[in-house]
């Protein structure tokens, strides 16, 4: 498995930011190239509760694996065929967390793990790819907390 996370401070208190990180519907409001997203589970939080997520490409399903109210939560990602996230990851999952800073910051720590197909290839692949994934984490994390600052959608490429 590999792993990148990344984190940034946003000024607003653990209980600001979780009434908008819990709200699953708007992960395009901070994510760069998501233009939608729906729950497509009766649930609408918690373990178990699942959402399309719409860009350009095909869409995504993630459902949720973990649950730590008023925390964090963490997102698996899979296509309806269950054969993981065409066309780089045999699996990958996504971990939001929050951390109290002080009463009015809050740290927002976004993990993303994930294996590669194609083994060695797939690793040789990581190994070119792996800048631009962990600049794009890092715009979702600095959208995330403009968006938990503002309350506003942020305009993201």
């Amino acid at each position: 498995m590999k792993t990148i996370s990344v984190n940034c401070v946003a000024n607003v208190s653990v209980e600001e930011a979780w009434k908008k990180m819990r709200d699953l519907g708007k992960p395009h409001f901070y994510v760069p190239g998501l233009t939608g997203a729906e729950i497509t589970s009766i649930q609408k939080e918690g373990v178990g509760t699942s959402r399309r997520v719409y860009s350009d490409r095909a869409p995504l399903i993630e459902t949720v694996t973990a649950w730590d109210e008023g925390r964090g939560f963490t997102l698996k990602l899979h296509s309806d065929s269950g054969d993981g996230i065409p066309p780089l990851f045999k699996n990958a999952s996504f971990q939001y967390a929050l951390e109290p800073v002080s009463e009015f910051e809050t740290k927002l720590i976004n993990c993303m793990q994930f294996e590669m197909k194609w083994g060695i290839f797939g690793d040789l692949l990581y190994r070119i790819i792996m800048k631009s994934m962990h600049q794009m984490q890092k715009k979702i994390v600095i959208s995330q907390k403009k968006y938990y600052e503002t309350g506003k959608a942020q305009k993201i490429s």
